[in-house]
């Protein structure tokens, strides 16, 4: 029995700060945590559990004593999708307007995006690209129910098609539906995944030199 991704929405005690989740077809997980990177090497960790991995994050920014972003991942697969979730303060390093150019190729990238921190700025946000395009994004509406609108994208018959399905589902239901989307839940809440920096004070400091 599929997981599905509905749940990411739930977990607001593990997942605290809202969530990060970028899914992908046709793209092994350690090529897809180095898209997230393409300038630098994303400094890997070994296995952590969500808990133990976001502690640690925390831990390295306070040793440098300075204010930097100190943002990581968690990654692995599922069938034939790779996963990889933000920890740490993954706003600064991925999201609707900072996710490096991740789907060209034949790749198909999934992206969905809530900072709980300020929930409404940006809106949560679903992105799906194919081909160097996207083909559909939207923003999700949480206030009340979680439905889709905005809805834009380079293929139109889907963007229809989306628009007109979400009229009786909900969004992240949707979503499961029509792309087949799932997330191995137990595993990254509380299970052990591979883990990867993929921004650091000494990164940022590179970047800048």
């Amino acid at each position: 029995m599929s997981d599905g991704i509905t749940w990411v929405a739930e977990e607001d005690e593990l997942l605290p700060g809202g969530y990060c989740v970028i899914l992908a077809r046709n793209l092994t997980p350690e090529d897809l945590v180095q898209r997230l990177v393409p300038d630098a090497q994303p400094r890997q960790l070994g296995p952590r559990t969500q808990a133990a991995f976001e502690d640690e994050l925390r831990e390295l920014l306070r040793t440098t004593g300075r204010h930097y972003p100190m943002a990581g991942v968690r990654y692995g697969s599922v069938g034939d999708l790779s996963f990889a979730v933000g920890c740490g303060q993954w706003e600064f390093a991925l999201g609707r307007h900072e996710t490096p150019v991740i789907w060209h190729g034949d790749v198909h990238t999934y992206e969905l995006y809530y900072f709980a921190e300020h929930p409404n700025v940006p809106e949560p946000h679903f992105r799906y690209a194919h081909d160097g395009s996207v083909r559909l994004c939207f923003d999700v509406d949480t206030d009340e129910a979680p439905y889709l609108f905005d809805v834009d994208g380079d293929d139109a018959a889907l963007v229809a098609d989306m628009e007109t399905a979400a009229e009786v589902t909900p969004a992240l239901e949707l979503l499961e539906q029509r792309f087949g989307l799932t997330l191995p839940r137990e595993l990254i809440l509380t299970g052990e995944l591979a883990a990867a920096v993929i921004k650091s004070p000494q990164q940022t400091e590179e970047t800048r030199s």
